[in-house]
């Protein structure tokens, strides 16, 4: 039953109570209002009697007559009686039936022996019935409006006292459940209900949070990887997730209970009950590793964190337990792809870098020498954009068997590079050990490999470091090779260089011409000298080849051999190029905005600045100048085409189409082959300097220079010799039809104001 029935039941039955308990009430009054009169009356009588014998007493003293005190005496009587009383003398002394003359009285009744008189009293009660009839109809109406006036007073506590409490009490009920999306009603009211309203709602947000906390960890719990146990100060377990189920290999109702230090190996038992700090005042975080865990299955290895918990003032620890069996394989496989190339299985550069270091402290302690090598691959790119990376990575396998294959087994071969190695020779006499090995490691690469089913000849170069003779720090040895190996580089390749002081100088002043040649771009430094092309029928003027002078404040004339290779290694090349382009178009422009008739000027192009730009971005520097295309040519060199051939193809094509003359320069010297030839959108070959020079009387030269003009003619592209010298070289290349020439015999770079003249002669300036 609700409290609210039971409210509604206690108020009818109190209320029947109440009336039932009125009815005797009004009994007992009626019956003492007629007991009342009872007393009156006698009272009467007695009055009536007292004053009689005090009329006998004054008879018998002779004070008055005898009839005239009982004269007296019906006065006074008559004198006493009055409503609702009745008082009558009987002077027979008898008194008759039937009195008194009222239907529901109460009377009383004396006898006055001297006189003989007998007294009676009568009270009515019809009056006492009346009003008590009055009094009890009264009180039933009050009973009756009370009883009809409950129904809407308990319908009011109903809704504004027992509504709340009941709805109240269902929340809580619903709550109590574990229910926690339900609305808490009457938190906006002021009174007593309000304030539980607002208790019960930061009870139900405490316990949702509770709740979604308790199903995360549980969650966590249950699909952590790691086995965790919740262990007491004592050392005894209470609960654990699955996974140390699984890890302990017991099953999950075994746990509870059991000691935790009885799950490890007997020898290990002590150092777990000083890890979860038993007997121990204040609980610490602790951990251990290689702990035994004796199973069915085996022995397992694991390592056990113990961080303290305390839970309801009751202070315990969390334990987790790893597998290191599993860990240790990961931590072992991290190392190697840590320190390991995975390619080749050789150390990478942080693992050499180490072992250097390893080898500096040893030899330096035993007072012995040894020798840091860097080798590097040239043209490895064109062998991945060519044959793919799948070819690429197959020659690096390759050269690292041949590498290790060549040395010790004592000493450290690494790739520190994409295709840069290094080794470190251990206990090397001198420098012409260290040489031997080099000469040794660069003959290894004398047989091509095979690539597939081509075959590929590898042109390492070596950079060799010595220690202490050069250096005593490791990682000044590495970069010590490095530099050797880049001299080894621009000395042609396959062979070997030894580091000395002034490549390290030669290195420094490298590095300061790259600050050097950004100022010069923006002090404007750079200037343009023209070399012209020369027809070897009429020697007349047929175009010019743009060629980039810098005259520095201080230093004078620097080579653009010194300072372009350094330009290309740190990419300023590339924004030098798009200034080359520009000027040229400029002075084009100014040539024919001052009537001249231009030719068409040629423009060196390197590698990486034709890698990083597209056909488009060379016609706008054009456009910008308002130039025909056809007074441009670019000049690209084989190996600028070879080191990205798709992009090349792309590009040069676009240029083709747009009208953009393209010739490939020093022709010859690289990749020089019809099956890559054809598909090149060029129209000029140029023939590199090297080989002009020897005709007309070296025969390789001759064959040579004679198979490019034959592959130019049945491609129909056009022929410039470079490097003319010698009136005979001329002649030899007007008679194989190569009428187009430069050199010094035809004419030397000018400045503009020189080129203009010869513009305006349309005939050469001979040396």
């Amino acid at each position: 039953m609700t409290l609210r029935r039971k409210i509604r039941w206690l108020t009818w039955i109190g209320l029947i109570c109440c009336l039932t308990a009125a009815v005797p009430a009004l009994y007992l009054l009626r019956h003492g209002l007629i007991a009342e009169r009872e007393r009156m009356t006698a009272a009467l009588v007695d009055s009536a009697q007292a004053m009689l014998h005090e009329l006998q007493v004054a008879v018998e003293a002779g004070a008055v007559a005898e009839e005239d005190a009982r004269s007296q005496a019906r006065l006074s009587l008559r004198a006493l009686a009055g409503d609702p009383f009745h008082v009558t003398v009987f002077t027979d002394g008898r008194i008759p039936p039937g009195w008194p003359p009222i239907s529901k009285s109460v009377s009383s009744s004396t006898l006055f022996e001297p006189w003989g008189w007998a007294i009676a009293a009568a009270g009515d009660v019809e009056d006492i019935d009346r009003a008590f009839a009055a009094e009890a109809l009264a009180f039933i109406l009050f009973l009756a409006v009370l009883l009809v006036l409950s129904w809407p007073a308990s319908v009011f506590l109903s809704q504004n006292v027992l509504g709340p409490i009941e709805a109240l009490s269902a929340r809580m009920r619903v709550l109590t459940e574990g229910r926690t999306d339900i609305d808490i009603p009457g938190q906006d009211r002021a009174d007593e209900f309000g304030a539980m309203a607002r208790a019960m709602e930061f009870f139900r947000q405490a316990a949702r949070t509770l709740i979604e906390r308790d199903e995360r960890l549980a969650g966590i719990m249950n699909n952590v990887s790691e086995a965790i146990l919740l262990v007491d100060r004592d050392g005894r377990i209470e609960d654990c997730n699955p996974a140390a189920v699984a890890l302990l290999g017991l099953p999950s109702d075994a746990l509870p209970g059991r000691r935790l230090s009885e799950l490890f190996a007997e020898g290990d038992r002590p150092r777990v009950e000083a890890l979860v700090g038993v007997g121990q005042d204040e609980p610490r975080a602790e951990r251990a590793e290689a702990l035994g865990i004796d199973r069915a299955a085996g022995r397992v290895e694991v390592s056990l964190s113990v961080a303290p918990l305390t839970v309801g003032g009751r202070p315990g620890f969390v334990c987790a337990l790893a597998d290191m069996t599993q860990r240790l394989r990961h931590e072992r496989e991290l190392l190697r792809l840590a320190t390991r190339d995975r390619l080749t299985g050789l150390p990478n550069r942080a693992l050499v870098e180490s072992l250097l270091e390893s080898a500096v402290e040893r030899c330096r302690r035993h007072g012995r020498r040894f020798a840091v090598m860097c080798l590097d691959l040239s043209r490895f790119k064109l062998v991945t954009d060519t044959l793919g990376h799948h070819a690429g990575d197959e020659l690096l396998k390759v050269v690292a068997a041949r590498i290790v294959a060549t040395v010790r087994a004592s000493d450290t071969v690494g790739r520190i590079g994409t295709d840069d190695f290094a080794v470190i020779v251990e206990e090397v006499a001198d420098a012409e050990e260290a040489a031997a090995i080099a000469q040794r490691i660069l003959a290894a690469f004398d047989e091509p490999v095979m690539l597939l089913d081509n075959e590929h000849y590898v042109r390492p170069s070596v950079g060799i470091a010595l220690f202490p003779d050069h250096t005593d720090e490791a990682q000044e040895l590495l970069r010590a090779a490095d530099t050797a190996l880049y001299a080894a580089k621009r000395s042609g390749g396959r062979r070997h260089a030894f580091f000395h002081k002034e490549l390290a100088e030669q290195a420094r002043r490298h590095l300061a011409l790259d600050g050097d040649l950004r100022s010069a771009l923006a002090n404007r430094q750079f200037r343009l000298h023209y070399q012209p092309k020369v027809s070897l029928i009429d020697l007349s003027l047929e175009g010019f080849e743009a060629l980039l002078r810098w005259e520095a404040p201080g230093k004078g004339m620097i080579s653009p051999g010194e300072f372009i290779p350094v330009a290309e290694d740190t990419g300023f090349i590339v924004p030098l190029g798009d200034w080359v382009l520009d000027e040229a178009c400029r002075q084009q422009r100014e040539w024919l905005d001052a009537g001249m008739k231009p030719v068409p000027v040629a423009v060196n192009i390197s590698p990486r600045h034709l890698r990083h730009r597209s056909a488009e971005d060379f016609r706008r520097i054009i456009d910008s100048h308002g130039l025909p295309p056809e007074l441009i040519e670019l000049e690209i060199t084989e190996g600028a085409v070879m080191q990205d051939l798709d992009h090349a193809l792309a590009v040069l094509g676009a240029l083709k189409e747009m009208g953009i003359r393209v010739a490939v320069d020093d022709f010859g010297t690289g990749h020089s082959s019809l099956s890559y030839l054809k598909r090149l959108p060029v129209t000029t070959l140029k023939i590199d300097r090297s080989f002009i020079g020897g005709i007309p009387e070296e025969r390789e030269d001759i064959g040579i220079v004679s198979t490019i003009i034959a592959m130019a003619e049945i491609l129909g592209l056009d022929v410039v010799a470079e490097g003319v010298e010698k009136n005979e070289q001329a002649n030899f290349l007007r008679r194989h039809n190569c009428t187009l020439v430069q050199g010094w015999l035809t004419g030397r770079p000018v400045a503009p104001e020189t080129a203009v003249s010869l513009l305006a002669r349309r005939l050469p300036e001979h040396a």
